[in-house]
């Protein structure tokens, strides 16, 4: 059994996710090797140990991966993402790089080399070394579509990690050729512009997208609309029948402030003579046919001249 000074030294040493390395675990080699056969600690890699008592997580994964990888190494692409709150999940295996040069195998574990990965690219995230949000997107787009690349990059916008002018720079600064997820990058950001401004939240994004691919008449974005002293705000409008499109996120109804707010700006936009259609995330992801129809149609019984010239 293990002393009580060696679980100390164990506890003290992984409090960040329960990983730890042999060179930051004060134990002798005797010692690791008496935890580890008492199941006070396990090896999970050359190196690399964790604590069995500490509650599991997809971070602890991705934590001993980072720390397998060497001093250099750091979480890359959707392991990255999701520690920046890019992407929603982690992948099934955690994706880091390591220095060109240095093959790395390590089980389970996607392993990519970068010939420019440097210290100026790379900080710690909770206690892991990840690459910057901004590269994280160039990486992102090298494995995933250009429409999750765009969600990505509305995500990075709404956390204020950088605006889209921050992702066009670093664009053209790691633009060469054979650097993946470059072009898938530069269409992303085309991808979520509505008119001259890009897109508010992922859900909005989502409906544009419906909305050009079932051909919607154009419509305008973030419409502003003035009630007395009161500025609202209309996710897509249709002016010419006073028609107001909302789509529904959860975070529009996180508390019940918001809520009371959402409901009494209805009223008043009711108030003065608009007509609301309202769709829910799913909705808009899983049936934006359905979407579409119901917008053509609800235009359609309010007048609306599809030659796009103001209705009568």
């Amino acid at each position: 059994m293990p002393t009580a000074d060696v679980l100390r030294e164990i506890r003290c040493a992984t409090q960040h996710h329960g990983v730890t390395t042999v060179r930051d675990l004060g134990l002798t080699a005797s010692q690791r090797e008496s935890a580890c056969h008492a199941g006070a600690l396990r090896r999970v890699f050359r190196g690399v140990f964790i604590d069995p008592a500490h509650p599991w997580s997809a971070e602890q994964d991705l934590a001993a991966a980072v720390a397998a990888g060497g001093p250099r190494a750091a979480a890359l692409g959707r392991s990255a993402g999701c520690m920046w709150g890019l992407w929603n999940e982690h992948p099934a295996k955690p994706e880091v790089v390591v220095p060109y040069g240095r093959h790395r195998f390590i089980p389970d574990v996607v392993v990519h080399r970068s010939r420019v990965l440097n210290p100026s690219l790379v900080t710690a995230r909770n206690h892991i070394r990840t690459v910057k949000p901004l590269v994280t997107i160039l990486d992102l787009g090298a494995v995933v579509s250009v429409v999750e690349v765009g969600d990505a990059i509305i995500r990075g916008r709404q956390k204020r990690l950088f605006s889209v002018h921050d992702v066009e720079k670093t664009i053209d600064l790691f633009a060469r050729p054979g650097r993946t997820g470059v072009a898938s990058a530069r269409k992303a950001v085309a991808l979520i512009m509505i008119g001259d401004r890009p897109a508010e939240s992922v859900l909005e994004f989502r409906f544009h997208l419906a909305a050009e691919r079932y051909s919607l008449p154009p419509y305008s974005y973030q419409h502003l609309v003035k009630i007395g002293k009161k500025r609202y705000y209309i996710d897509f409008a249709y002016p010419e029948v006073m028609l107001a499109v909302e789509v529904d996120g959860y975070e529009r109804r996180a508390s019940a402030a918001s809520l009371e707010y959402d409901l009494g700006r209805q009223n008043q936009l009711s108030l003065a003579g608009w007509n609301f259609m309202r769709f829910s995330w799913a909705k808009v992801e899983h049936d934006p046919a359905g979407v579409a129809r119901d917008v053509l149609l609800r235009l359609g019984q309010l007048g609306y001249d599809f030659g796009r010239r103001p209705a009568a």
